[in-house]
């Protein structure tokens, strides 16, 4: 059982602990040391958090209260562009799920709720990363790019002028 909820400000060291988890980890390789998040191009993600455009996140928490995933946005600039960046009016997606809380729906449910206040939003995503693909396209992202080995993948409102 767990519930999410927008972001407070006492959750930012936890997202930056989600940051963390949120690199991706091949299989057989050791995960990076926690001074990776000090690099700026990791770090930007985050800084500063919630004192910039588009800011925002949803925290999942379990039935005891503890912490248990985030998916987290922030709108990048051309000059310093996210990983999947694909315009500064449109806010950068991270999001990680505590080890013992992945494939319970925690994941899809943050991402979700998020979407709800940000219809588009935009994330990068390693190529060997198939469940987070099947995930963010179960969603509405599509590829838009890829660079190494890493695809961005944009979602934006359906516009339906049928109606």
């Amino acid at each position: 059982m767990f519930t999410c909820r927008p972001w407070e400000p006492d959750d930012v060291p936890f997202l930056w602990e989600m940051l963390h988890q949120s690199i991706h980890v091949r299989a057989g390789e050791p995960a990076p040391p926690r001074t990776i998040l000090e690099q700026p191009d990791i770090a930007h993600y985050l800084a500063d958090f919630g004192n910039r455009r588009g800011d925002d996140a949803q925290v999942a928490v379990d039935a005891a209260g503890e912490r248990i995933g985030a998916a987290f946005g922030r709108a990048m600039t051309a000059d310093d562009p996210g990983y999947g960046f694909v315009s500064e009016e449109i806010p950068e997606l991270g999001m990680a799920v505590v080890p013992e809380w992945r494939g319970r729906g925690v994941g899809r449910r943050l991402l979700t709720d998020l979407l709800v206040r940000h219809q588009s939003m935009s994330l990068s995503v390693d190529l060997d990363n198939d469940g987070a693909e099947r995930l963010y396209a179960g969603l509405g992202f599509v590829q838009v790019a890829v660079e190494g080995t890493a695809k961005t993948m944009l979602r934006q409102p359906i516009n339906d002028d049928r109606r």
